[in-house]
């Protein structure tokens, strides 16, 4: 008489499928952080507040340093170590989950007024600094050949320390001055230079993978170049020194215009995923124009800064984190028509936001465009999230 002996294999929970790869973690956390950050930023349009700093201040203060850092942990420790050719480092739950309870504790510090968000501002930028400190030892640790990228993407890194550093000055001292360096450094010293980094190294690559004929266009002095430029902004800015911002901005706004139409906007447009890329690369050269006209004098208000935050850095977050969730799934690298729909529409709430500071809109059109942000960005929440906590869909480990 024989028996069958069936070995039933357990499933990890939902919460070690997070913990397995780093990109599970941080862009869930960073997923819940945008759409905080997204239904505060609706309420307090609503509902004005007199208590607390002044809502225009936090919002673009955390704006950038709450949306985006959390993606960027993600997409590094999971595709950097692969570039750098080492074992990918451990620890991430730590500092994923302080930078979001950062985050929120300094919101609510924000309404209280004061001192009250430092303690958040601290968590935020310890986190921040523990990671950056993590990605140099990746880099330190590496024999691979080329570490061109690696290298540029800890100095901006480092930048968004000391930004988050300013932040929390700023909030101890009560000197607005230090509000304006946090803003100039995130943006053009930070969150920028990580962007443009990525890009370059990553563009030309899926845009080989899906057009062969194509050879990758990505030389250092075009990287490096606009890292120059950026880094020469900031002080541009925070010096007064109109003349030169605007020639910076405007030289930068068509250098990065000539690259979109060398990587091949045209071309990838047969691609929904890879078009998702260079759609929102495209969005670069406008940006850079209208900070130049800014520094000029010109007024288009706040244009500048939503062409960039909204028009570039969420869409290309929203193309390159559905692309590294769909490929780290096992799923077809393929953007199906509500993910194509989500990230038009998230580049026509950004156009609008951009025509209300140009043309001077009435309030009503601001209060549109923040709700249909939320809406948007809820409807890609509830696509992306559940592919963190799920197994693979080929069975594979990861």
């Amino acid at each position: 008489m024989s028996m069958t002996v069936f070995t039933v294999t357990a499933q990890p929970s939902s919460w070690r499928r997070l913990l397995q790869v780093p990109h599970r973690l941080y862009f869930s956390a960073g997923v819940l952080a945008m759409l905080g950050l997204a239904a505060w930023w609706m309420l307090r349009l609503l509902v004005p507040g007199n208590e607390g700093y002044p809502a225009m201040l936090v919002h673009a203060l955390l704006m950038p340093l709450g949306i985006f850092p959390l993606f960027m942990l993600g997409f590094i420790f999971t595709a950097g170590p692969r570039w750098l050719n080492v074992e990918p480092v451990g620890g991430h739950a730590p500092v994923a989950m302080a930078y979001l309870f950062g985050l929120l504790l300094a919101l609510l510090g924000f309404a209280r007024g004061g001192s009250w968000p430092a303690a958040g501002l601290l968590l935020m930028q310890l986190s921040w600094s523990i990671a950056t400190l993590r990605w140099l030892q990746c880099i330190n640790k590496s024999a691979a050949q080329d570490k061109r990228h690696a290298v540029r993407l800890f100095w901006a890194m480092a930048a968004g320390a000391m930004a988050l550093m300013l932040a929390l000055l700023w909030v101890r001292s009560g000197e607005g001055v230090l509000w304006w360096w946090c803003r100039q450094l995130s943006l053009w010293g930070f969150l920028l230079p990580v962007f443009l980094t990525v890009s370059h190294r990553m563009i030309p690559f899926f845009t080989q993978s899906v057009l062969p004929e194509r050879a990758p266009w990505r030389p250092s002095y075009l990287l490096d170049g606009w890292l120059l430029l950026c880094l020469a902004l900031v002080p541009a800015g925070l010096l007064g020194w109109p003349l030169l911002e605007a020639a910076l901005a405007l030289g930068l706004s068509a250098s990065l215009a000539y690259t979109s139409w060398r990587w091949g906007l045209w071309a990838s447009l047969d691609n929904r995923l890879l078009a998702m890329l260079h759609l929102s690369f495209a969005w670069l050269a406008p940006a850079l124009l209208l900070q130049g006209l800014a520094a000029l004098g010109v007024p288009v208000g706040a244009a500048p800064a939503h062409a960039l935050g909204m028009g570039f850095c969420c869409t290309m977050l929203v193309g390159f984190v559905t692309r590294v969730s769909l490929g780290h799934s096992g799923q077809q690298l393929q953007a199906d028509n509500l993910y194509w729909a989500i990230y038009l529409g998230l580049h026509a709430v950004a156009l609008l936001r951009v025509l209300v500071a140009v043309l001077a809109w009435p309030a009503a059109w601001l209060h549109l465009a923040s709700a249909s942000w939320l809406l948007l960005m809820l409807a890609w929440a509830c696509r992306v999230l559940p592919i963190y906590w799920r197994a693979r869909a080929d069975g594979k480990p990861g």
